[in-house]
């Protein structure tokens, strides 16, 4: 089976319920890191799909976001390899170049990054798909994608 994550509010703890939203502090949410390995021992594909606006908007740049997400692989005990899915793009990005259609498109609630996941991996894809998440927008890509959404709270 194909199981994805989105990251913020999901696995760490999100920037998002910071009151200065400093993006450099997260910490691995409880339960997490014992719940992935029980699932990677039991053979299931893991992966993270994840929006990361802040770039968007200038607080942090996609170098930061890849070496806080390989961090976060690290911490969570996860292959370096792990396939994870990146959404910069926001409709209403300071920075002009992330408000193009072709960086928008794979923003959540669209299920694309979920589909690249899936067309990446068919054989666990083929055993059954479900997304995790801790947002609407979560929800609505799972729909779009036409997988199984699993509510954070309730996975974990």
């Amino acid at each position: 089976m194909l199981i994805l994550f989105d990251l913020d509010g999901t696995l760490i703890t999100s920037y998002m319920d910071l009151p200065d939203r400093d993006y450099h502090v997260w910490q691995v949410l409880p339960g997490r890191r014992e719940r992935l390995a029980q699932l990677r021992a039991a053979g299931h594909r893991l992966g993270i799909a994840t929006n990361q606006a802040g770039v968007a908007f200038g607080h942090i740049s996609e170098d930061d976001v890849r070496r806080k997400i390989a961090a976060v692989l690290r911490a969570l005990e996860l292959p370096a390899d792990t396939p994870v899915e990146i959404c910069f793009g926001h409709p209403h990005a300071r920075v002009l170049s992330y408000r193009s259609p072709d960086q928008i498109a794979c923003r959540k609630p669209s299920g694309a990054m979920l589909r690249e996941l899936i067309a990446a991996f068919p054989q666990a894809a083929a055993e059954g798909v479900i997304y995790v998440g801790d947002r609407p927008d979560d929800v609505g890509a799972a729909r779009d994608a036409g997988v199984t959404f699993v509510p954070a709270a309730t996975f974990f």
